[in-house]
């Protein structure tokens, strides 16, 4: 007995928008390296299919006097390692505001993660700085108050 290509192309795009909506939420999160700790929140707002959207913004608590944030763009992209890419969207367009310029902004590369409840794990390759070794990324969400 064969499955039809339409039910089976129709299930599996439900199933990967059930896994990047489980991301919606809010995150303190922190990248960890050698050189530091650097704290953020993430918000992820929406979902489209198997894309994220949302908002990176510095913790204020750690980092009082720096006002950084930008917009996220993300996706589904479910390998060994990691089942999220997600990477800070600079372009001219969108609004962000950094202490530095975009090009050299350490952030400003993919991360890779995996959600496993309410914690999201993964890392953080720095393209933009040979000098730096990878961050370690990490985030719990929070729950709405």
């Amino acid at each position: 007995m064969s499955i039809p290509l339409q039910a089976v192309s129709q299930r599996t795009p439900s199933i990967m928008q059930q896994k990047t909506a489980a991301l919606l939420g809010k995150y303190l999160i922190s990248f960890r390296s050698d050189a530091g700790i650097l704290r953020y929140i993430l918000h992820i707002d929406s979902v489209r299919g198997v894309f994220f959207y949302g908002r990176m913004e510095n913790d204020l608590r750690y980092h009082p006097k720096r006002h950084d944030f930008c917009y996220i763009k993300g996706v589904l992209a479910e390998r060994k390692d990691y089942d999220f890419v997600m990477k800070p969207v600079l372009t001219y367009e969108s609004k962000y505001n950094l202490s530095c310029a975009p090009y050299e902004w350490v952030l400003n590369n993919k991360t890779y993660f995996r959600l496993d409840k309410d914690v999201i794990r993964g890392y953080m390759l720095v393209a933009n700085s040979a000098e730096m070794a990878p961050f370690a990324f990490s985030g719990m969400r929070q729950l709405p108050l």
